[in-house]
């Protein structure tokens, strides 16, 4: 049996082409919980994720030049399977002391999210026109910028899986 935190992510139609990495920032967002390891539950997504590989309904490709790994829903990925888990049992509304709390945690999180990747972006910005003022300081200045633009990525997707989750629990409303 797959997690149902894990089902509830990777049900959403528009997940797809994911790595583990990002389905733990949904589960450890989802869960709220301080107290969990993010290695450890890392670990836990990943087999989670293989035992949905195995069954066929994921493919786990490896890319060979940075060695990433991302899956993605194959044509025999079995939406009523986690449809059925996600109806039956909804740890994230009974978790939970109440809708408006919930609303309110996630829209705190998601603006915080947004804030944030704002400020990410305004120094991408600035970094690109110290570049192009500043050519002869781009080798030192390059690492900075990968780490920025790396860091953005993950706050888009911390923000788009909070969207699908606040989209998903209001319809569920």
């Amino acid at each position: 049996m797959v997690d149902i935190v894990i089902s509830q992510i990777i049900f959403l139609k528009n997940i797809d082409n994911f790595s583990a990495v990002e389905i733990r920032t949904a589960y450890l967002a989802i869960k709220g919980d301080q107290e969990l390891s993010p290695p450890e539950v890392r670990r836990f997504v990943y087999e989670e994720l293989q035992k949905v590989v195995k069954r066929g309904w994921l493919k786990k490709t490896t890319s060979e030049k940075k060695g990433i790994t991302r899956y993605s829903k194959t044509k025999h990925f079995n939406y009523e399977f986690f449809n059925n888990i996600t109806i039956n049992k909804t740890p994230v509304q009974s978790s939970l002391p109440s809708t408006n709390a919930f609303n309110l945690a996630m829209h705190s999180r998601l603006e915080n999210y947004q804030t944030e990747l704002l400020e990410g972006l305004g120094a991408i910005d600035e970094l690109i026109s110290l570049r192009k003022s500043y050519p002869e300081l781009w080798t030192s200045l390059k690492s900075k910028y990968q780490s920025l633009r790396e860091h953005n990525h993950m706050l888009m997707g911390k923000i788009k899986t909070i969207e699908e989750i606040l989209a998903v629990h209001r319809d569920k409303s």
